[in-house]
């Protein structure tokens, strides 16, 4: 009955730790700065909201009367995919970085794991 317990507590924990680690590595810390710095870099990926939707771009260059950008796809070197939107249409700006938040859940999850190792091999003779 022990070893049934065991496991089903064991399983709980790889649930919660999974769900944990979706949920830190969705996170790319999407924010809307109160000054964009100029010029953005190369590769920072932009959330541009616009007439009820959202598009995501690199690339991106600002200026006085317009925001253009490349989809986040499609390479930073693709002058012909570069979309240019007049800053009227433009309701807000996000700055984010995905792999951040990538690496971010795995530093999380392989703590959660060390630590859940460690714990059950204190509990548990391991070997």
């Amino acid at each position: 009955m022990g070893v049934i317990r065991r496991h089903a507590a064991f399983r709980a924990i790889a649930v919660a730790v999974g769900a944990l680690t979706i949920w830190t590595a969705c996170g790319a810390g999407w924010h809307q700065p109160e000054r964009l710095p100029s010029p953005l870099p190369q590769r920072q990926q932009v959330r541009v909201w616009h007439q009820g939707g959202m598009a995501r771009w690199h690339g991106v260059i600002v200026t006085a009367d317009s925001v253009s950008g490349i989809h986040w796809r499609q390479p930073v070197s693709c002058d012909t995919c570069r979309v240019t939107l007049p800053c009227a249409t433009v309701d807000s700006l996000q700055l984010g970085n995905p792999m951040r938040g990538f690496w971010r859940g795995v530093g999380i999850t392989a703590g959660i794991l060390g630590v859940i190792t460690y714990i059950t091999c204190r509990s548990v003779p391991c070997g």
